[in-house]
């Protein structure tokens, strides 16, 4: 029933109502005695009716909502019409390891090491010129060339540690290359099905997790290679200021004791020249 029918009914009983609730309270009705009319209680029942009438119409405003949210979720769960796999799918590069040839027996723990990230020390001592050490003998180095000496030999250890770190770093990285493509390739897998269960709400947040997972990995490798490459021109950039700082030093020592090195080799040499006889 419409509130205005409603309206109706409470418009014309509410006269009859008014009338009646000023008879006694005992008033019988048609002559009857055991039935007695109860006025108040006829308008608390319509209100009741009145009421229940608002919230069956709250109840289907309530349902449509609830329906069109349900038809959103239909729409919004309907896959692409295409073949993603087939669509989509991106062909994978694979890692390209280290494969110098052996012709001395030098060669092979340097390769196995920078494919690998193990047996570096051994592959890349038989793969470099060994550095010996002075012992003894550094005390008959000059002072004045003792401190240029030990400065050239700590930038070829520096060098070695650099290189060494580095061959590991990527030898490490080349090692899991294998793993992290297939973890990928899962992802790329899961991504792209048409299994509803590979779908959800709650699997497609799963993927994208994981998708920045493995990329956070990648680019922490990738900082890893950055800090090595790094270490190496801050090793090749000591080599040239060491070089630069005794260029400075040489020219310093000559300005400063040029002149007298040669005034010295050149006294007397006028009669030393006079001097000299034929035997």
């Amino acid at each position: 029933m419409s509130n205005k029918k409603w309206k109706k009914a409470v418009w014309f009983v509410a006269p009859v109502v008014l009338i009646l609730s000023l008879a006694p309270s005992a008033l019988a009705i048609f002559g009857l005695g055991d039935i007695v009319f109860d006025p108040s209680a006829y308008v608390e029942l319509i209100q009741q009716l009145f009421q229940m009438e608002q919230q069956y119409a709250q109840l289907v405003q309530t349902y449509q909502m609830v329906r069109n949210q349900y038809t959103q979720m239909v729409q919004m769960a309907r896959q692409v019409p295409v073949d993603m796999f087939g669509r989509y799918r991106a062909l994978a590069t694979p890692w390209a390891n280290a494969s110098p040839s052996d012709v001395y027996g030098t060669t092979g723990g340097w390769t196995a090491g920078i494919n690998t990230g193990s047996g570096i020390d051994p592959g890349y001592s038989a793969a470099t010129l060994p550095l010996g050490a002075y012992g003894e003998a550094i005390g008959n180095i000059p002072p004045e060339q003792l401190v240029r000496i030990k400065t050239d030999y700590a930038t070829v250890e520096l060098t070695d540690g650099a290189n060494r770190t580095g061959i590991e770093t990527l030898g490490r990285l080349r090692g899991s290359a294998p793993a992290v493509e297939a973890a990928i390739a899962n992802l790329e897998a899961d991504s792209l099905s048409s299994d509803p269960n590979m779908n959800t709400e709650v699997a497609v947040l799963n993927k994208i997790n994981a998708a920045n997972i493995i990329a956070l990995r990648n680019s922490q490798d990738s900082n890893k290679l950055l800090a090595t490459l790094a270490e190496e021109q801050i090793i090749e950039a000591k080599r040239k200021r060491d070089a630069e700082a005794k260029a400075f030093n040489d020219h310093i020592q000559f300005m400063s004791q040029g002149r007298a090195a040669m005034a010295a080799q050149s006294a007397n040499a006028s009669q030393a020249m006079l001097d000299w006889r034929m035997p």
